[in-house]
């Protein structure tokens, strides 16, 4: 099995590539400013994206271009190579409030009509928080980071909004099975099923750091779903959240 994945150098791609590469499979990686392979591909893991909500509203083109117009062409690509298309979505497209979140919205949209116009064969993975030690964004990472070094982070809304933070390894893991066959085309969760606020993931942070996250109050930047948790996830066992904020702590200090 050929296997292009999109967005290699990222946060999730890199740890995606650098497991399958290990695992003996063969897999090539895109990323921006990289010619795409001539080969034909039997599956096309598209990951390439920009990725930061809040950085979406100040660049609606952009992550337009980089969006649903970068989805759309590894669309056609797959189209002409009959390949399998796995495409990971967000929980936060059930509010719509960004660029970002509405280009993933879109994204599903555009599967759909392939499926139905075509008969391509896709999978829609619905991400939630995916954190992990080589991210350098996402609440886990800064307010880790933040206790530690002792560095003003802001907590927006008064911190009571309700997320579902998953580790990377965890998604890598669903990668896998989707290549053995194990998940067939379809729509599934990445998640871990358990919703955690903001609150007490700031909590947990200063238990297991030893140390005060020193937080700046301030309102919500756009409109925020308050609770957002995968109801039927699909990663067997995921990594406790108390489990890999040590490993991400682990790893600011070796730094």
């Amino acid at each position: 099995m050929r296997i292009l994945l999109t967005g290699h150098k990222g946060f999730i791609g890199s740890r995606i590539y650098e497991t399958l590469k290990n695992g003996g499979y063969q897999i090539e990686g895109v990323d921006q400013g990289d010619e795409i392979p001539n080969t034909r591909f039997d599956l096309i893991l598209h990951f390439g994206a920009r990725t930061l909500i809040r950085n979406s509203i100040k660049a609606p083109y952009e992550y337009f271009q980089d969006g649903l117009a970068l989805t759309v062409k590894f669309l056609e690509r797959a189209r002409n190579d009959n390949a399998l298309f796995v495409f990971p979505t967000s929980g936060s497209i059930a509010e719509a409030t960004n660029p970002y979140s509405l280009s993933k919205k879109n994204g599903s949209e555009w599967l759909k009509l392939y499926e139905d116009l075509y008969n391509l064969r896709t999978v829609t993975l619905k991400l939630f928080n995916i954190y992990g030690e080589t991210s350098r964004k996402g609440a886990v990472y800064l307010f880790t980071k933040a206790a530690l070094f002792n560095e003003k982070i802001p907590v927006y809304g008064g911190g009571n909004q309700v997320r579902d933070f998953v580790h990377v390894d965890d998604l890598v893991k669903c990668i896998v099975r989707i290549i053995k066959g194990e998940i067939g085309p379809g729509e599934y969760e990445v998640g871990t099923g358990i919703g955690t606020s903001i609150n007490l993931l700031i909590d947990q942070i200063e238990e297991i750091t030893g140390k005060k996250v020193n937080r700046e109050e301030k309102d919500f930047l756009l409109k925020e779903a308050p609770s957002l948790f995968a109801k039927q996830p699909l990663p067997i066992d995921p990594i406790p959240l108390r489990e890999g904020i040590k490993r991400v702590m682990d790893s600011l200090l070796k730094e």
